[in-house]
């Protein structure tokens, strides 16, 4: 069980970080050495990840390729062109979303869909101290770090030491280490950490803490022993992203405030069983089990390019001569006594119409081939221990 990171402040170009907040500017505005680029193909709007950027970079992209010294100190929103000057390309950073799905990966990250919905389920807010169990690709803990922004922490844990170090190198390279100062990585078992050594467990940077660090290291020694915090009800939220969370909250619970809320990450519907037979003899209940789906719509313009034949079927009178022929009518009725209705009375007919060439019109249609469907079930479970008494 080893303690990777420790908080340290960072005054980057992104942003500067004051005591008891966090102060950033609201984007950044110029691609730099170490940036991740979203550069865009100008007629088709196909996307390509790129990064970090170095001087003597290269990419391939259709069409040619492009250097990364084309993009060092250019504006986002520059357009740069292939080295045959064939393409055009409009360069962005990219979003939390874009990142966490280009980077390497270690394992398989929980999706975008699945951490905005932990972050909200947890209630997650600026201030608060969060404490994630399998840190993973750092997909949630990017997200939750974001959340926590402005005097927050996180503590996330995983028992791979390799993953652990794969998530703080994304979390340092995302937005030039803009959340970096904001989370601790762990690495051993859960309860590992919380029981047996509750006593590594920190406090965010606080202004002694920080002054500390600029000072011998005998004195930040001293420092850092005195700013520990009694481990009982020291979070805010916990997120389990592991296959058995129930061998681990009867560990985790007296860290987690009374009344806040664990939001368990389970693949199948065994493991929500095996969870809620669990509970029953615990201080918790369950208040929801989401499964959350994605489905991306294509919307674009259009236009006709040949003549369409729209066909519409509707019930006439058989008197309208316009679109029915009387002949057709009388065609099965040989009996010249008979007094019911013709059939064609109540003959389903068809018309046509022709669309009008180069007519603008639109393109409305889920991506079938996209669908972001089951990845897991998010299961949210409030702590309810008795409310304690003041005489």
């Amino acid at each position: 069980m080893t303690l990777l990171n420790r908080s340290h402040l960072f005054l980057r170009s992104c942003g500067s970080l004051s005591l008891g907040s966090t102060i950033y500017k609201a984007r950044l505005t110029t691609f730099e050495a170490g940036d991740f680029c979203i550069l865009r193909h100008m007629k088709s709007s196909r996307k390509y990840f790129i990064g970090p950027l170095e001087q003597e970079g290269m990419r391939n992209l259709k069409g040619g390729s492009i250097a990364h010294s084309q993009l060092l100190g250019a504006p986002v929103r520059s357009i740069v062109k292939t080295n045959n000057d064939s393409t055009g390309y409009m360069a962005h950073f990219p979003t939390l979303e874009e990142y966490i799905l280009n980077v390497p990966r270690a394992c398989t990250p929980i999706y975008p869909k699945d951490a905005s919905t932990i972050v909200q389920l947890l209630d997650a807010a600026p201030g608060h101290r969060i404490l994630e169990a399998g840190t993973g690709n750092g997909s949630l803990t990017l997200h939750l770090a974001r959340a926590v922004a402005g005097g927050g922490h996180v503590d996330t844990v995983d028992l791979r030491e390799s993953h652990s170090k794969t998530a703080q190198k994304h979390i340092e390279r995302f937005e030039r280490g803009k959340y970096q100062s904001l989370v601790s990585f762990w690495v051993g078992k859960l309860s590992d950490v919380l029981s047996t050594s509750p006593h590594m467990i920190q406090q965010p940077p606080s202004s002694s803490m920080l002054e500390a660090e600029s000072s011998s290291s005998s004195t930040e020694a001293n420092t850092t022993s005195t700013t520990l915090s009694p481990p009982e009800e020291l979070y805010d939220g916990v997120a389990l992203d592991m296959p058995t969370p129930s061998e681990e909250l009867s560990t985790v619970l007296p860290f987690l405030r009374n009344d806040r809320f664990i939001v368990c990450y389970l693949p199948n519907m065994t493991q929500v069983l095996d969870l809620m037979q669990t509970i029953r003899t615990l201080p918790l209940f369950m208040e929801d089990c989401l499964e959350v789906e994605w489905k991306e719509w294509d919307i674009r313009p259009t236009i006709i390019r040949s003549a369409a034949t729209t066909t519409t079927r509707s019930t006439t009178d058989p008197a309208d001569t316009t679109t029915i022929d009387s002949t057709d009518n009388m065609c099965n009725n040989d009996d010249n006594h008979s007094t019911t209705t013709p059939k064609a009375a109540s003959t389903t007919t068809t018309t046509t119409k022709q669309a009008p060439v180069g007519t603008n019109a639109w393109v409305c249609r889920p991506k079938n081939f996209d669908v972001k469907g089951h990845t897991a079930f998010l299961v949210k479970l409030r702590k309810c221990s008795p409310a304690s008494t003041t005489s």
